[in-house]
Parts: structure tokens; sequence; C-alpha cells
């Protein structure tokens, strides 16, 4: 939002008032009342007092009406680039008469108007730089983001390959425990003798 009003902006401004005041100025009392002499004059100041709210009332209105232009327009930037152009040329004063004070240009024209396209290339390459650091930023937070994940991963899948080899090596005793080979006391040969059994069931018998 533009707040700062130029030397244009102030003197629209100025113009537009002083020809809405001496407008709106209402009569004395005395000329109304001789416009209407053909009324009543017990009505005189009842419609002096409505003629004089109408004409505050038009210019209230005319004040928002011209505010309303000023934005739709953008007439308050549009004439401030118009006072630093005229500025940037030596051009002091309003006005094209005797009493206008120009300056003699401290540049020529072309210079001025090369001055002030480098300008323009300036604040656009600050601009982009600007743009450029936040990107700059925003990428490097990205870059952080996915070191710390990897990090993360990695730690991961080596807590994985650890728990996969402490099972491989369950897996693998338990295998050699189910196929080892049975072993006997000593003196019990490969396993009891079944004639053994049969005669202590025989002699269980016949006891």
């Amino acid at each position: 939002m533009e707040f700062f009003e130029g030397k244009r902006v102030r003197e629209l401004r100025g113009g537009f008032e002083g020809a809405l005041d001496a407008t709106l100025e209402p009569p004395s009392t005395q000329e109304f009342a001789t416009a209407l002499r053909g009324l009543d004059p017990e009505l005189h100041e009842p419609l002096y007092d409505l003629y004089c709210q109408l004409l505050r009332g038009i210019g209230s209105f005319s004040l928002d009406e011209f505010e309303s232009i000023l934005r739709e327009e953008a007439l308050v930037p549009r004439l401030n680039h118009l006072d630093q152009a005229c500025e940037a040329r030596g051009i002091t004063e309003l006005g094209l008469g005797a009493s206008a004070g120009v300056a003699p240009l401290a540049r020529p024209p072309d210079a001025v108007v090369r001055a002030l396209r480098a300008d323009a290339k300036r604040r656009e390459a600050e601009a982009l730089r600007a743009t450029l650091a936040e990107a700059d930023g925003a990428a490097e937070a990205a870059r952080a983001r996915l070191t710390a994940k990897s990090g993360e991963i990695r730690a991961l899948a080596a807590g994985l390959r650890a728990g996969a080899a402490e099972l491989q090596g369950v897996h693998k005793s338990s295998m050699l425990w189910a196929n080892r080979a049975p072993v006997f006391p000593a003196g019990a040969g490969t396993g009891p003798a079944p004639s053994n059994v049969n005669a202590q069931a025989g002699g269980g018998g016949a006891r």
C-alpha cells in the first residue's frame, strides 16, 4: 500500500479539494432567502439547513469517489514514479510557466535512461539473489534431512544384519544338535541288548 504522496499527488489532491470547496460553498442566508422569496419566510431556515446538509453530503461523497479513483487507477505510485523520473532529469518544478525551474542536466538524457535501466536491473538481480538464497537454504535443509534419514536407515540395516547372523547361528546349532550321533554310557555298547531284556522279562515271570 502506498502511503507516501509525492509532489504531483499533493498538487492533484489540493486542486481537487480546492475546486470542491469553491463549488460547494453555500450561499449566505440572505442570498438563499432572496432566491426563495416566493416561499413562506418560515420555510427559509429549515430549507437552508437542508441545503447545507445536502452540500456536505455531496462533498463527502465526492472525496470518497476521489480516493476510490486514486486506488483503482494506482495514481499515487504512478505520479510518484513520474516525480522520481523528473528529479533524475533535473526537473524541479511543476508547470510550463516562465518561472518553472528546470535545472541544467547533470547528465545527458541517454545517460539518465541507462542509469534508470541499470537501477531496474540491479533491483531485479537483488530479487533473484534473494530467491536463490532461499532456494539454497531449502536445499541445504533437505540435504540435512536426507543425511539424517540415511544414517537411521544404515543403523537399522546393521541391526537387521546382526539379528539375521544371530538367527543363522542359532539355526546352525539346532541342526547340529538334531543331527548328532547318539552317545551311550561306557559298557552299554550301542544300545540295550534284546536278549537281556527278554531274559529279564522271563525271569520276572518265573518268580
